[in-house]
């Protein structure tokens, strides 16, 4: 007999597999991970809602352009307004933190100082340009992911359609411990702050780009879901999609979030699942968070 659920909410980019192959993969990083304790999930029920292929399809449906015509073409009138804003918004904050001059985007945009800024497009494709020359960065990456999270927030038939698949996965009379990853913590976020049945004792959130200003905003009001006990969140600062820890300062709400910003993520673009799922302190957290729901 189960004693608790494990719910795993994925990222973007998980399209061809199933909810059994995503399950195993995240599973794969995990067991080892824990080691000796690996019994924890002997009586726990993992469900891994997939919905990877319903998002390509919604996008594809939209007509968004690809990224790579987005970063090549750039062409203003096939990119909608507010979709311009979120990246600008977004890029001029990565560009920012990697410490990117104004004269190093320049070079690579070729265009008037008057025109700087995250408002003008060509300036915002030249961030990205720029973040690709960077080592351990890849532009493309960053703007395919971001593309989804604001395809996610900004388009109500998309949001209603994923929720829908994730939803149920919170159905039970069991305790459920919900471990979501990129997109999916805005997924999980989204659908937990909304219910008022069930118990989550534990959310824990992975590589999330919550803690952004446009997110929030996107997403208000915010505030501690209600089902949820304890949450916590694990980041890598290398990971520019969590750009933000969720402290306080960028995401206030009232419990706090447990915020963990010393992961070391082993994959190449640090933002990689399998490497926040080998993380020792993230790993001791999913471990005492099984625990006390199995209690």
């Amino acid at each position: 007999m189960f004693k608790a659920r494990l719910v795993f909410v994925h990222g973007r980019a998980q399209q061809g597999k199933s909810e059994d192959e995503l399950k195993e993969e995240w599973l794969a990083a995990l067991r080892p991970a824990l080691g000796t304790r690996q019994s924890i999930l002997d009586d726990v029920e993992i469900k891994a809602p997939f919905y990877g292929n319903r998002l390509a399809e919604l996008v594809d449906s939209l007509g968004a352009a690809a990224p790579d015509d987005i970063i090549v073409r750039g062409d203003p009138a096939s990119i909608a307004d507010d979709y311009r804003a979120f990246m600008g918004e977004y890029l001029e904050a990565i560009r920012r933190g990697e410490g990117i001059s104004d004269e190093q985007v320049d070079a690579e945009a070729n265009i008037p100082v008057t025109e700087r800024g995250p408002q003008n497009w060509p300036w915002v494709l030249a961030i990205i340009r720029t973040l690709d020359r960077i080592p351990g960065l890849d532009g493309d990456m960053i703007e395919r992911i971001l593309r989804d999270v604001w395809i996610y927030l900004e388009r109500r038939t998309v949001r209603d359609d994923i929720n829908e698949i994730v939803s149920p996965a919170f159905d039970t009379k069991l305790p459920v411990v919900c471990v979501a990853h990129s997109l999916g913590t805005v997924v999980a976020f989204d659908i937990l702050k909304a219910r008022t049945d069930g118990r989550v004792p534990n959310l824990l959130t992975l590589g999330s780009p919550l803690g952004l200003n446009i997110v929030r905003k996107a997403l208000a009001p915010i505030g501690h879901p209600k089902v949820v006990g304890n949450w916590f969140n694990a980041r890598d600062k290398r990971d520019v999609v969590a750009l933000y820890p969720l402290t306080p300062e960028h995401f206030d709400i009232d419990p706090t979030v447990n915020d963990y910003s010393a992961v070391r993520n082993r994959t190449a673009n640090a933002h990689g699942i399998s490497g926040y799922l080998s993380d020792p302190t993230t790993v001791d957290a999913i471990y005492n968070a099984l625990r006390q729901a199995k209690a």
